[in-house]
């Protein structure tokens, strides 16, 4: 927690308080994610592995990654792994915004390409312990920038941990990545961000932040200026989405679409909810028609209403009317069946009874798959902490195999010199002839460029082990005269031809 005119950040966990005489008191608050689920014990013990505690204090291996990004030094994810685990002993947010930009300048670098899931998770977590929730979900949005994704486990969490609070907006905010990054393979995840986002949309938050926007278009004043070009506007649908209820609605239409319910009727209205908020008039009014009506099944009376209201809206509109002119009269077409046999296709269950219905599901679901989750995690922690440990034994064998080979050259080059000095005119004579005679004439032995495929390691060892046989092997064209000198020897023949020819001529 940001604390006015300290900047302190208290550390808070979830279902824990702080006591000074007794440590951490545990508190059972009833969310949908039971206080085993965060794997707290195991969680602890990977915060203070020994290669963590061999890292040091988190200000000083800040600084030094830092510096090492500044002055274009090597960067590896396994620091950053094990910076995102040391974010817990930070003190202030002044040192907590020097670590994010420490990642924002790693994210341009060419090893943030293969970054760690471990240090996405520990970014997530300790973010979460911090009481730093709601700065951790504009990290989120800013992927390009950052580069932290949620995984099944830590949305989770977060949307845990906001519904307990009662931030519905937030917590459809962190459903919405998990249906960014289309993430379908947690069925916990996919129930709980559908309750989420039923709660968001509501609760009423949706429309009163759409009469801000819409007040704030109002009073801004248009202005006009020339430009050389129009770029064309273009939106693909899901990055690019911004309004909260269209996002809740395609989080709806994905999480039901991919989440296997035992009432199959409510998955099928959910979809059909999803559809109508993602404003996907076309194919929501075909799903009905194909999946409800047809199968004779019920559709709840809300997403009727919300439904006709749109319908309403846009046969006001000329435009939009024309633009879904086949959609309102399949619409009109199958409210008449609707209103001949209400009695078969419609249900009158309210949104109340339907989060409650989907808070069953979740808790039937979360029943199955906590403890799957809460056993991988587990195996993760120990996976990743003996993936770091390897990583660092194989950075420190390759460290000292460079540094090998950095004496060799040195030791190599040495070996030269002297080889030159001492055995120079014991083999004087052998060296005139090869200048002249074995195709060296525009340059001395030492001086032969390198191939490009071939290391300096490489290429100095076999210069000096085997030196011979590399010259031998050289082209034709390398061992015979210059261009230089021959255009001076044609130029002395001709010279000294035409001077002769003249004085045979006047003795003559």
């Amino acid at each position: 927690m940001i604390q006015i005119g300290f900047s302190i950040l208290k550390k808070t966990r979830p279902h824990r308080l702080f006591n000074s005489n007794s440590g951490f008191n545990w508190q059972g608050k009833r969310k949908f994610l039971s206080e085993s689920y965060y794997c707290y014990d195991q969680w602890d013990k990977y915060l203070v592995s020994d290669l963590v505690k061999k890292v040091g204090p988190v200000n000083q291996y800040s600084i030094s990654i830092s510096d090492r990004l500044k002055n274009k030094g090597l960067v590896t994810p396994l620091d950053m792994d094990l910076l995102a685990t040391k974010i817990i002993h930070v003190n202030n947010i002044q040192e907590l915004e020097f670590i994010e930009n420490i990642f924002l300048n790693f994210r341009k670098t060419q090893p943030a390409l293969f970054v760690r899931d471990s240090m996405h998770y520990s970014f997530v977590r300790n973010y979460m312990d911090l009481n730093q929730s709601d700065r951790l979900l504009q990290i989120l949005k800013l992927k390009y920038k950052y580069g932290i994704f949620l995984d099944s486990y830590t949305a989770n969490m977060l949307m845990d941990y906001f519904v307990k609070n009662g931030n519905y907006k937030n917590a459809a905010l962190a459903a919405h990545e998990i249906m960014l990054q289309e993430n379908n393979e947690n069925e916990l995840n996919l129930a709980a961000c559908l309750l989420t986002c039923l709660k968001c949309l509501r609760s009423g938050i949706v429309d009163d932040e759409q009469e801000k926007s819409n007040k704030e278009d109002e009073q801004q004043t248009k202005e006009k200026r020339l430009v050389y070009f129009l770029r064309k506007e273009f939106n693909d649908e899901h990055f690019d989405l911004k309004s909260i209820a269209k996002l809740c609605g395609k989080t709806i239409y994905f999480s039901s679409k991919n989440l296997k319910m035992d009432d199959q009727n409510l998955n099928k209205n959910m979809i059909l909810y999803g559809l109508v908020q993602y404003e996907k008039y076309d194919k929501a009014v075909e799903f009905w028609e194909n999946s409800l009506i047809k199968n004779n099944e019920t559709t709840y009376q809300f997403i009727i209403d919300d439904f006709k209201r749109v319908i309403e809206s846009l046969v006001a509109d000329e435009e939009k009317s024309q633009k879904f002119s086949e959609m309102i009269q399949k619409w009109n077409h199958l409210s008449q069946v609707l209103d001949s046999e209400s009695s078969k296709f419609t249900s009158s269950t309210n949104v109340e009874s339907v989060i409650q219905k989907v808070e069953d599901a979740l808790n039937k679901i979360n029943e199955k798959q906590s403890k799957k989750d809460i056993e991988m995690q587990n195996e993760l922690f120990v996976k990743w902490n003996q993936e770091q440990n390897n990583e660092l034994n194989q950075q420190i064998k390759n460290f000292t195999i460079e540094q090998k080979k950095k004496n060799i050259l040195k030791r190599l080059d040495e070996l030269e010199k002297q080889e030159e000095m001492i055995t120079f005119f014991e083999k004087r004579q052998e060296i005139i002839d090869a200048y002249y005679g074995k195709g060296f004439p525009t340059e001395y032995p030492s001086d032969i460029p390198i191939e490009p495929e071939e290391s300096i390691f490489k290429a100095k060892s076999e210069r000096h082990f085997k030196p011979w046989p590399k010259y031998m092997n050289r082209p034709k064209s390398s061992y015979g005269i210059s261009k230089s000198r021959a255009i001076k020897l044609d130029s002395l023949k001709k010279i000294y031809l035409t001077n002769s020819n003249q004085s045979q001529k006047n003795e003559n």
